[in-house]
């Protein structure tokens, strides 16, 4: 049999923290192996179920006592850790004490202890964004698997739910839907919250609020000076290189970034020129670069 792990080591805290300490460390914890965000993992599922058990000793002073004079040993074979737990683990935003008792077997025979209404649990989503949805903003249809209590029974449903996405959010920013979460036993819902990952875009690259493109130029223009055209969100701008153009060199066009949105002015856009050599050269060209080598050794 696989001996227990100290309770300590689970929750990662000094065998001298205090109360607070102890919260902080089970919260961070239990959220990120909470059986809700990891549906379908056993491992995490384990895990919250070994965190909870160490906070629920942990907390209680008595338990903790008798935990710090003799370790697991201390305890009667069969002993449950929630029996008697003083800490309301609904306070600290990850479910119910009953919720445990559930997620553990049953806990106490399989007895539920009569409680008040209880709140419904939050839940975190990822969805993933096309570029130009994030710049513009859109609507979007959101499939939520979130519980629902009807004639005092749990279930889980889908449901879609239509979001509005606002212009220039970021890829990392997350959005609150109100009473979307799981819904408690007699008390208001959780919220759903919705991670945005934006994807890619082929040409712009975003920088805050600014976008940056580069932009392929041949040896000439950049050169001689010349006109290059620049893609942007709304189509195509012009840009005049100045003579002698160096590779990497960065143009701006002001307020072509990212539109105004939450109340903030429009960003700019960078074009970055990237000088491309030329490529198969036919004759009479290699005669002129060579013509330009001999007449100019720098160049």
């Amino acid at each position: 049999m696989t001996a227990k792990k100290d309770y300590y080591e689970i929750l990662g805290v000094p065998r001298t923290a205090g109360e607070k300490e102890l919260k902080a460390a089970y919260r961070r914890l239990a959220r990120k192996h909470h059986p809700d965000v990891n549906p379908g993992n056993k491992a995490a599922e384990e895990k919250f179920k070994e965190v909870s058990e160490a906070f629920a000793v942990l907390s209680d002073a008595e338990k903790r006592a008798k935990y710090d004079r003799g370790g697991h040993e201390a305890f009667e074979p069969g002993f449950d850790p929630f029996q008697g737990a003083s800490v309301n683990f609904e306070d600290l935003g990850l479910g119910n004490l009953s919720d445990l008792f559930e997620l553990f077997g049953g806990g106490r025979g399989g007895r539920r202890t009569a409680r008040g209404p209880q709140p419904g649990q939050n839940l975190n989503l990822e969805m993933s964004l096309p570029f130009v949805d994030a710049i513009h903003g859109t609507t979007l249809e959101v499939a939520i698997p979130r519980e629902v209590v009807r004639n005092g029974r749990r279930s889980r449903v889908h449901e879609n739910v239509k979001v509005r996405i606002p212009a220039g959010i970021d890829d990392g920013e997350r959005i609150r839907i109100p009473g979307k979460g799981n819904e408690g036993s007699g008390g208001s819902p959780g919220d759903a919250y919705v991670n945005i990952r934006v994807e890619p875009h082929p040409l712009f690259r975003r920088d805050g609020d600014d976008l940056v493109v580069e932009i392929p130029v041949g040896v000439v223009k950049p050169t001689l000076g010349g006109d290059v055209e620049v893609p942007t969100l709304d189509g195509r701008a012009t840009i005049k290189l100045p003579p002698g153009t160096r590779s990497g060199q960065r143009f701006r066009l002001k307020g072509r970034g990212i539109p105004p949105h939450a109340g903030r002015a429009a960003g700019d856009l960078y074009a970055v020129v990237q000088i491309v050599t030329p490529r198969d050269l036919d004759a009479r060209s290699k005669e002129l670069l060579l013509e330009l080598a001999r007449l100019n050794p720098n160049a």
